[in-house]
């Protein structure tokens, strides 16, 4: 294969220019660049992406004692050297850039203080890569990152430095940053336009705004390389044939169907950006070991029909037929819709994949949770989706006037469900990913005068580990028994839903961990609490899924919000995992 000059960044120069012009990406540390192109003399025709990521390996297999080294040469931030005008151009300029040289004397004060304390704790100066950022920004990071863990922050710094070399390749280079990223938004705001009502994003599963997507999306997988279709379960297929045809595939997608006035983001992410990586590996002629299928899922939502995850259950083979009977609100039934869409109902086994057709699920989401952002960190790879267990509980005691009867005469069945609603906040608070939540509660006969005879409430019990999850539920309902008999109240508890964890594979947690942290990000595992296709697609094969960061973990709402630069992340993490993609690492 020819390689790609369109992005040559390195273009003319011999070993001993690329280290003149790359050397001080790394602090103080031409070693890096040394050690990269020496390593992989292909460097030399690469581009920012392909550079840092050979850089930053060099630093990460480099070992703690030159990675220390390294740390130790970056200086302090508003510190001696930046007034005794002893910064290298490039921090300088940096520290300038974000305000540091117009820190007021009690702010100049403070970064001293913060100095001398995080030196001492952590035996190097605190690095942050400030662009885009102000003083007031790194003071509260700085304040923020001093009470890390020493091994918490080693990584931390080691996070930052790659960001900071990154971030100077580009200047470097002049390479337009964030450009995979902000493409794959602009996509998302057109596919925003095919909703059902102007102003909101609404596109229900099968119809003409949901078939309307679907085109569209066709159409950018064919421009992308792919063949694009739609199959029998009224899922959009799009296949990008590996170095000889027929081989089998790694599956990418989402879903594309939304909730009502739905935010931009959940589903249509995960399917763009498979469509948005595959257009990358065709514009480099990169044929790989193994064919790519990005699939856009129907009804992961569930909104229009009384199912759910039909869409990737037929794809897993484990499509239940009784869904062909349900209908909307309106009466349409599901077969119906599904044939106009240009689906089949009679033929849906056909989208079933065989085992050996595929090699794995891979699913790029919003995190739909504010773990990330509470942690400044751009992805995540998730390790599982939570099982969920959900109860109804009714509570009897006894109504009665509220003016006339003594507290301690009371069986008040509100107050007794008060309890218990903190008794299930308690259990949630003991367990290590594990979530707890009454959602509804209801008082009966709700009048303000009358002591509750009646409550009801529910409880929402989640955690990627099911024998968490079961023995969490045992213990919260021994706790509503307790409260009930010591208050003198009935209760009855009904199970409404039961659903196991889906674990993701080990080995693509592990191969999506590297594909982070190539990309200078240090991985963080976490779960994920919300249901998604990988859940129905764990049933054919392997899956994994990668997070993206989203504001205030707001999902399911316009104001649901993701940055162009964490997109452009997710997108260089995405094409790391597929150029690296190790089928025979699975450990199935």
């Amino acid at each position: 294969m020819s390689p790609d000059n369109s992005k040559n960044l390195a273009r003319d120069l011999n070993a001993d220019g690329f280290i003149a012009r790359f050397g001080g990406v790394f602090e103080h540390s031409p070693w890096i660049a040394e050690a990269a192109l020496a390593a992989d003399p292909g460097l030399l025709h690469a581009d920012v992406g392909r550079l840092h990521a050979a850089m930053a390996s060099v630093l990460r297999a480099a070992g703690p004692e030159r990675q220390l080294v390294v740390l130790r040469a970056h200086p302090d931030l508003a510190g001696k050297l930046a007034l005794a005008g002893e910064l290298t151009a490039d921090s300088s300029a940096e520290q300038a850039g974000a305000g540091l040289d117009r820190c007021t004397a009690e702010e100049f004060a403070r970064f001293q203080e913060l100095n001398d304390h995080y030196q001492s704790k952590f035996g190097f100066p605190f690095i942050i890569a400030v662009r885009g950022l102000d003083r007031h920004d790194i003071l509260r990071a700085f304040e923020k990152r001093v009470g890390n863990t020493p091994e918490q922050e080693f990584q931390t710094a080691l996070g930052q430095v790659e960001r900071i070399a990154l971030l100077r390749l580009y200047q470097i280079t002049g390479q337009p940053q964030h450009d995979l990223g902000q493409a794959l938004m602009d996509r998302l705001e057109e596919f925003a336009t095919f909703t059902a009502e102007p102003g909101m994003l609404t596109r229900l599963f099968l119809t003409k705004e949901h078939k309307a997507a679907a085109e569209r999306l066709i159409a950018w997988m064919g421009e992308a390389g792919m063949t694009g279709r739609i199959d029998a379960a009224g899922n959009v297929v799009g296949r990008y044939e590996g170095d000889q045809p027929g081989l089998p595939a790694l599956l990418i997608g989402s879903h594309i169907d939304t909730v009502r006035n739905a935010g931009k983001y959940d589903g249509n992410f995960g399917v763009l950006a498979g469509v948005a990586a595959v257009a990358e590996l065709n514009r480099r002629a990169e044929r790989l070991p193994f064919a790519i299928e990005v699939i856009g899922f129907g009804d992961e939502e569930g909104v229009r029909f009384p199912v759910t995850l039909t869409g990737s259950r037929a794809i897993a083979g484990t499509f239940d037929g009784a869904a062909l009977g349900v209908a909307d609100a309106d009466g349409i039934g599901y077969a119906e819709a599904l044939r106009a869409f240009g689906g089949d109902p009679d033929a849906i086994a056909c989208a079933a994949r065989r085992p050996d057709e595929v090699l794995a699920y891979v699913e790029v989401h919003i995190e739909q949770g504010p773990v990330l952002e509470a942690e400044d960190l751009g992805v995540g790879v998730v390790t599982g989706i939570n099982g969920a267990s959900r109860f109804i509980v009714r509570v009897g005691g006894t109504a009665n006037h509220a003016g006339t009867v003594p507290m301690k005469l009371r069986r008040d069945a509100l107050a007794g469900a008060a309890e218990m609603v903190l008794a299930v906040e308690r259990r949630g608070l003991e367990g290590t990913d594990l979530v707890a939540t009454v959602g509804r509660i209801e008082a009966l006969p709700g009048a303000v005068n009358v002591i509750p005879g009646g409550a009801v409430f529910t409880i929402d019990l989640r955690s990627p580990d099911d024998t968490v999850r079961r023995a969490a539920s045992a213990a919260v309902l021994g706790d509503i028994e307790a409260i009930a008999g010591r208050r003198g109240l009935a209760i009855e508890v009904e199970q409404s839903h039961d659903a196991p964890a889906t674990l993701c594979a080990p080995g693509l947690i592990t191969q999506l961990s590297e594909a982070v942290g190539r990309c200078g990000v240090q991985p963080r595992k976490l779960p994920s609490g919300a249901g998604h296709d990988a859940m129905a697609v764990a049933a054919l094969c392997s899956v994994g899924m990668l997070f993206t960061r989203c504001r205030e973990g707001i999902s399911h709402n316009p104001a649901e919000s993701i940055t162009v630069e964490d997109a452009d992340l997710s997108m260089r993490v995405l094409l790391d995992f597929i150029r690296h993609f190790d089928p025979a690492a699975l450990g199935h």
